[in-house]
């Protein structure tokens, strides 16, 4: 990677949020509920890329969220990397909200041992996405489940549930745990470790349900 900075990109999980990392200093903005997503991001891109004290040309690598989440917010934030990446040469790599917020909470919760672990993602109506973690390793499969189910699975002690809502179904052994700037340096770090395995390839949305948009196809 020429140019070691890298920006990330999330706009799928009811906000915007971006960050710089530059000489390992990390730089961040966010907007809660944006009304116009599109808008709001470059604007949002353009403060933090002066606040960094960068030049466009100067970015080496866009991480970008694929999902599970909003999927007006995921195509936006895809189209707005490719952008950048045509117009400075940046390669992009998609990541999974699951793992952003799994990082973000091995960052905030250093002092749970635990070698199991759910990551919970609010989904429409009464659904949420999941995904499991074992030994700090992703299984591969993705879940869509319900209240109930959420509510009947939730009785194995030695299961820490983390998720992005607010615990109002009075879940046990949850912890909500929302990406920051802790955690996507640290997915960051991750990839830089990695980069010369990393196999870059078109990203593409996360769907664990088909969207209605495409079922009237």
């Amino acid at each position: 990677m020429k140019n070691k900075n890298i920006i990330t990109i999330e706009t799928s999980l009811g906000r915007i949020f971006i960050s710089i990392i530059k000489n390992n200093q990390i730089y961040s903005k966010h907007i809660n509920s944006p009304k116009s997503i599109e808008q709001k991001l470059n604007m949002l891109i353009e403060e933090l890329i002066k606040l960094a004290e960068l030049n466009f040309s100067e970015i080496g690598l866009i991480l970008v969220s694929l999902g599970p989440g909003s999927f007006t917010g995921i195509r936006i934030g895809i189209a707005v990397s490719k952008a950048i990446s045509m117009c400075t040469g940046a390669k992009v790599l998609g990541f999974s909200n699951f793992e952003s917020i799994y990082n973000q909470f091995l960052t905030n919760k250093k002092k749970i041992k635990t070698n199991k672990v759910e990551v919970l993602i609010k989904g429409p109506g009464e659904e949420f996405f999941k995904k499991k973690f074992f030994e700090n390793k992703a299984g591969k499969k993705n879940y869509l489940i319900t209240n109930k189910e959420l509510v009947s699975e939730n009785s194995n002690g030695d299961i820490v549930l983390i998720g992005n809502f607010i615990n109002k179904l009075k879940i046990k052994n949850y912890f909500f745990c929302m990406p920051d700037k802790e955690g996507y340096l640290k997915l960051a770090n991750k990839v830089r470790e990695n980069f010369n395995k990393v196999k870059f390839k078109e990203p593409l949305p996360i769907y664990i349900k088909e969207h209605y948009a495409k079922k009237k196809n």
